[in-house]
């Protein structure tokens, strides 16, 4: 843990960073928007909690946030191993500097999301619902509506972390560019999947409509998914790392 705050610290500091974190103000463009549209998705104006969901969906499939993290995690890794600046660590575990390294950016991601949980507040509660643009509801009165949200908020989540752990196993051995690309590319298929009955079930995201018929298989299917997806990015990232000459 000792290790983990000046490696935390460090990625924190970078000015591209600071880039991404903007893209937690994207929901507050909402009502904005909404001034010069004919009005928003019912969906989306019936309760809190269809619009957080909505807001994360949109930050996911929107290309710049993606890209832009996958450069940072290329930087951390890849830049560092050709700058050299790895060879200060040689000294120290590489197990160690790999999980401070990977925990330091799901952490920056976690602040990612509650910015965007807040940002969401400011946006519904403060900005649209004043103007009864939106119902003040928190979640829906409809427990289905309620579980299918949050099954898919959730999923989104998991997708985010996925794609790190993604992007940190090809930055490791690859260029930035093949490093964004794959953000890039992982997340575009992902967003299109739950709409392909072929490739659908290959992520987590593509198993809402079967929430409703078959809610035990589908939950368990997407943390098997999900966990299988991570775990295996991870442990190949890890040994690709510890390989690494610096």
């Amino acid at each position: 843990m000792d290790f983990f705050k000046p490696v935390f610290k460090s990625i924190f500091n970078r000015r591209d960073v600071k880039i991404f974190l903007a893209f937690i103000f994207l929901p507050i463009l909402v009502p904005i928007m909404a001034e010069f549209m004919d009005g928003l998705n019912p969906k989306l104006t019936s309760n809190f909690l269809a619009f957080l969901d909505s807001a994360v969906s949109t930050q996911f499939r929107f290309v710049l946030p993606v890209l832009l993290f996958s450069l940072v995690i290329s930087s951390v890794f890849r830049d560092e191993i050709d700058s050299g600046i790895m060879f200060l660590y040689k000294d120290i575990n590489r197990t160690k500097i790999f999980n401070a390294k990977f925990i330091s950016l799901i952490a920056i991601y976690g602040l990612f999301f509650i910015g965007t949980v807040l940002t969401s507040l400011v946006a519904y509660y403060g900005l649209m619902a004043p103007k009864g643009m939106v119902a003040t509801h928190l979640i829906s009165e409809n427990s289905s509506e309620v579980v299918s949200t949050l099954f898919s908020l959730l999923t989104t989540l998991g997708l985010n972390v996925i794609t790190i752990a993604l992007v940190v196993m090809v930055s490791i051995s690859s260029k930035t560019v093949q490093s964004v690309l794959t953000g890039v590319f992982f997340s575009l298929a992902s967003s299109v999947a739950p709409m392909l009955i072929g490739i659908r079930y290959l992520f987590p995201n593509g198993y809402v409509k079967l929430l409703a018929t078959h809610f035990s298989l589908a939950v368990i299917l997407s943390v098997i998914i999900s966990v299988s997806y991570f775990i295996f990015f991870y442990i190949k990232g890890k040994n690709k790392f510890k390989k690494i000459e610096f």
